[in-house]
């Protein structure tokens, strides 16, 4: 038997870690790493009291909007600063990848330029 989550409860561990995931990946994926840093890190304080005062008002119309596991973990602090550590993280993993592949295409064109000389010089006398 599972024991359903309530609205006044904590997430569990997994399902913090999950939606942290999942909303930091939806923010990096849309390019909107910096404005969402910035949202979260500026209206820290502000975040959790409107989401624990909204959760009261309107509890059952997110639980209907399927927003109350959010609006749960942005109450929480810690799950905001663990949400913009996240988003950096991201950030960096994409931004390496972006210098490896702009990297491998560098080298590549190099490669096909270096052989175009190459066979310019045997080709002519």
């Amino acid at each position: 038997m599972t024991v359903e989550w309530q609205h006044w409860e904590d997430l569990p561990p997994e399902k913090e870690k999950e939606l942290i995931d999942k909303l930091a990946h939806a923010f990096v994926k849309r390019g909107l790493g910096l404005m969402g840093r910035m949202l979260l890190e500026s209206g820290g304080p502000l975040t959790s009291m409107f989401a624990e005062f909204y959760m009261g008002i309107y509890g059952p119309f997110f639980d209907f909007l399927e927003v109350d596991e959010y609006v749960a973990l942005l109450r929480n602090k810690r799950n905001l600063k663990k949400l913009v550590k996240r988003i950096d993280e991201l950030e960096e993993e994409k931004e390496r990848a972006e210098k490896e592949r702009k990297a491998k295409t560098t080298a590549k064109k190099d490669e096909a330029a270096k052989q175009d000389e190459e066979a310019e010089k045997k080709g002519s006398p």
